[in-house]
């Protein structure tokens, strides 16, 4: 059989929807009509000041930090592709006989192999242009024929914009946890602050209508759900048309969430009803969230719930 339950939040966008409600409700009603206690306000007036100001310093930061994305990631593009063309040009002349593979070794390269480094990820991209950039002056001077198309200095020109680039993510990414640390450390008082305002707004209302009582208690915040049996919501994720994998999927109210597979695939315990908002959340390699697509769906009572997404960049 469902009921209706309070909802308290769990992310620090809804916590930080629950305290702007109700200080906007306070801040709109005479003090004679305040519901709440005095020691209650003065905690709600502090923690949203608190709580405003350090939700703030993590969307400033995050901003900061997705400003600085495509530069890093461009200059990352061309430093790879400068790399990847200077050893490939240089295996080239080695087959020409216009280098010897034993100058391999100056590159940290194998001898032998012609097989070009990876150069994926930002920091074998970094390793690998500053071996071609201290290697090959050391080559010449050796007695190497010099390298063109790219040269060296070329090499250098676009390990410099990525290391720079790159530094500067780093430093965002510090200054983005660095805020992220600061509200969660005042997490644990902003649940109670929360759940005294709920509390004394439920008992405040008590002596009327449990529709009335809640609509009341709606309008400085209060979230209600209507719980039912426990089912399951399942189903697949595709991603630009591909199958895709470590894609978060979760409802907006709640905390469950799962991550889908290398086919697409999750699968979500819930007891919620009704009219429901469900996220699917890309993130970066830092967890970090890079965009999230909404959709709603509808639960029954009982039924588990089949339903596929479909997310495009």
């Amino acid at each position: 059989m469902s009921y209706i339950s309070r909802l308290a939040p769990e992310t620090i966008d809804t916590r930080f929807e629950a305290l702007s409600f109700a200080k906007n409700k306070l801040d709109s009603i005479p003090l004679i009509n305040n519901p709440l206690s005095t020691s209650t306000t003065t905690r709600l007036n502090a923690m949203f000041a608190d709580y405003n100001t350090k939700f703030g310093n993590i969307l400033a930061a995050a901003f900061a930090y997705n400003e600085n994305t495509p530069l890093k990631n461009s200059t990352q593009e061309t430093c790879a592709l400068c790399t990847n063309h200077f050893i490939q040009v240089f295996n080239l002349g080695v087959r020409r006989n216009v280098y010897t593979a034993a100058q391999r070794d100056w590159f940290n390269l194998p001898i032998g192999s012609d097989a070009l480094p990876d150069l994926n990820k930002a920091v074998d991209v970094l390793k690998w242009a500053d071996a071609v950039i201290k290697g090959d002056p050391k080559r010449i001077a050796a007695g190497g024929a010099a390298m063109t198309n790219p040269t060296a200095a070329e090499v250098n020109t676009a390990f410099l914009a990525f290391l720079a680039a790159f530094n500067n993510q780093s430093n965002l990414k510090d200054a983005l946890d660095a805020a992220e640390e600061a509200l969660e450390e005042i997490l644990p008082e902003t649940d109670k602050v929360i759940k005294k305002v709920w509390d004394e707004l439920e008992t405040f209302y008590n002596e009327e209508s449990d529709e009335s009582r809640r609509d009341n208690c709606r309008e400085w915040g209060v979230v209600y759900v209507l719980i039912g049996s426990d089912k399951v919501m399942s189903g697949t994720v595709t991603y630009n048309g591909a199958p895709g994998e470590g894609l978060v999927v979760k409802f907006t109210k709640g905390k469950n969430k799962s991550t889908t597979t290398a086919n697409g695939a999750y699968s979500l315990n819930t007891r919620m009803m009704g009219n429901q908002q469900v996220e699917v959340i890309k993130i970066d390699e830092n967890g970090k969230v890079i965009r999230t697509w909404p959709f709603e769906v509808e639960l029954t009572e009982n039924d588990n719930l089949i339903k596929n997404f479909a997310v495009n960049d």
